[in-house]
């Protein structure tokens, strides 16, 4: 089995070499590279199926007593997450494959999704750390790489450089981590971490504080691969991205703050700090970035801004312990963001054609008269059926993270019922009703997916982890943050305009692009200046960094 998990990991890098040597066309190249990522996706959903059903599998090189010098090492969570990065992988490759035909950047581009593929799927089952810093790295260099697929375009040339000096950071971070881990607990065995962290917690007040300080690197790394405040700003200044690599940005390499700090649970629930900076970071991410979100005008760009949001959340969930919850919500989120982005472009172009026709029959009585039922749909049903699944199912949660998960998700999902009522000629029986069923199933979908992952994950993710932010003060902060909304959204007379206005105001200039200086030589930032974007399938029209190509 050993073989099959490096075909999963390699393979993709394994033929961006052989198609370096062979020097094929752009076409040839595209075929096989949408070959090499079908092969490592079956690879990958047989390592999973065996991870299930056998426990963890490995192919590594050991030492004189059993360590992992270097290799691959694979349990449930690393099975599934590689089968989630291939599969992305081999979708982004053959959408790659026709909308970049004709551009000739597209050879360009083919490879160095097959390497960030490699990395993306090596950090999840690096055997040691040195391998996963490694990978780590890897994926960093050829993501900046893509981001520069358009050079010498002022907006490409700036993602590539913001980009690449926030990701030094947090590689910088992952590094200090690594070496200080290295020298607290020896030689790095992803394989046995877990246990060399216990034996040392409690033992030493500067082993214990010597753990914390890399739990709280390993923060830094994931804050700043996965866009949260305050290392942020390069995310959204991929816009400008094609849309292939948009994908392979927002569904994979941008969950590295999950991918880490799970893989690394053992060292980072064991720090009460390092869980509570997290939780906090998280919380001021999703509540800033889904703020933005609602006032972007541009399809690409709430979608890059949303991303930070779930990000945001994802992380909360990681500092009150909750790693399945958090494992779960990467892949649900890879998913569907790798979905949205693909099909961005074609939706915009089916809308545009249809145009905006308003509903016949709906008068504005009707509206008025359906805003108390929209409001019960969209906030009471969602919480009811919340509590409902919680104690029909009862996955193993904090009692935080419950909190958390019954709020954040009796917004989403009563936003998207409110949003379908308000999408169809309003008819009570019809609409109330099937937004109602729509909200239980799912409710009951989320939680029971969550309560699957809780299961599946059980023997390889502690949870056992310091109560650093009890469900008090969750909900405290909760009821601040609402307060704090509700004061802006219905403050009334003059005051409450202006403070609206300027509420609105601040979140629009958060969201807008921010160039930052050249490093180059002014002669060639003149040049860079004046060039044209590249011709290419996928390229925006002039000051339209926002349109989703």
């Amino acid at each position: 089995m050993s073989g099959v998990l490096v075909t999963a990991v390699a393979l993709p890098l394994l033929a961006a070499a052989v198609l370096v040597l062979f020097r094929l066309g752009p076409p040839r190249t595209a075929q096989a590279a949408v070959v090499a990522s079908a092969i490592a996706f079956v690879a990958a959903v047989a390592v999973l199926v065996v991870t299930a059903v056998d426990g963890p599998t490995s192919a590594v090189v050991t030492d004189g007593e059993g360590g992992a010098r270097l290799g691959l090492t694979a349990d449930r969570v690393g099975g599934v997450l590689i089968a989630l990065t291939t599969l992305v992988g081999l979708i982004v490759q053959s959408f790659g494959s026709r909308s970049l035909l004709g551009d000739p950047r597209a050879r360009r581009f083919h490879l160095l999704a097959l390497v960030l593929t490699s990395a993306t799927a090596a950090v999840a089952v690096a055997a040691t750390g040195a391998g996963l810093l490694v990978a780590w790295i890897v994926t960093s260099v050829a993501l900046v790489a893509l981001l520069g697929h358009r050079a010498p375009w002022p907006p490409a040339v700036e993602a590539r450089r913001r980009t690449g000096w926030s990701f030094l950071v947090g590689d910088a971070a992952l590094v200090g981590a690594v070496l200080l881990a290295v020298f607290t607990i020896g030689d790095i065995d992803m394989r046995s971490i877990g246990a060399d962290a216990a034996a040392l917690d409690g033992e030493d007040v500067l082993w214990t504080s010597a753990l914390s300080i890399v739990a709280l690197l390993l923060v830094v790394a994931g804050v700043a691969r996965s866009a949260l405040v305050p290392i942020h700003r390069w995310l959204p200044s991929t816009l400008a991205a094609p849309t292939p690599v948009s994908a392979l940005l927002h569904a994979g390499v941008i969950n590295g703050a999950g991918v880490l700090l799970i893989r690394f649970s053992p060292v980072f629930g064991s720090s009460a700090t390092a869980m509570t900076v997290a939780f906090a970071l998280g919380m001021l991410t999703a509540l800033v970035a889904t703020a933005v979100m609602l006032v972007r005008t541009d399809v690409k760009g709430a979608l890059v801004w949303s991303t930070s949001g779930q990000m945001g959340f994802m992380v909360l969930q990681l500092g009150v312990g909750a790693f399945a919850a958090a494992l779960f919500h990467i892949v649900g989120h890879a998913l569907y963001k790798a979905a949205l982005f693909l099909g961005a472009g074609g939706a915009i172009t089916a809308h545009t054609r249809q145009g905006r026709r308003p509903h016949l029959g709906r008068s504005d009585a009707a509206t008025l008269r359906s805003t108390p039922v929209r409001l019960i749909v969209g906030l009471a049903v969602p919480l009811a059926a919340f509590a409902l699944a919680l104690f029909v199912i009862d996955p193993h949660l904090t009692a935080a993270a419950r909190i958390l998960i019954v709020v954040f998700g009796t917004l989403s999902i009563g936003r998207a019922a409110n949003g379908w009522m308000g999408s169809t000629p309003f008819t009570v029986r019809p609409s109330v009703v099937t937004a109602v069923a729509g909200v239980f199933v799912g409710v009951f979908a989320y939680v029971g997916g969550i309560t699957l992952f809780e299961n599946f994950v059980a023997d390889v993710v502690p949870y056992d982890v310091p109560a650093a932010v009890g469900p008090v003060w969750v909900a405290v902060l909760l009821v601040a943050i609402a307060l704090a909304i509700g004061v802006v959204a219905f403050a009334p007379g003059p005051r409450g305009d202006s403070l609206r206005r300027s509420a609105y105001a601040w979140l629009f200039s958060t969201g807008a692009a921010r160039p930052i200086a050249s490093a180059a030589p002014a002669h060639e930032r003149s040049s860079t200046r004046s060039a044209p974007a590249p011709a290419s399938s996928d390229a925006p029209a002039p000051l339209t960094v926002g349109d989703p190509a």
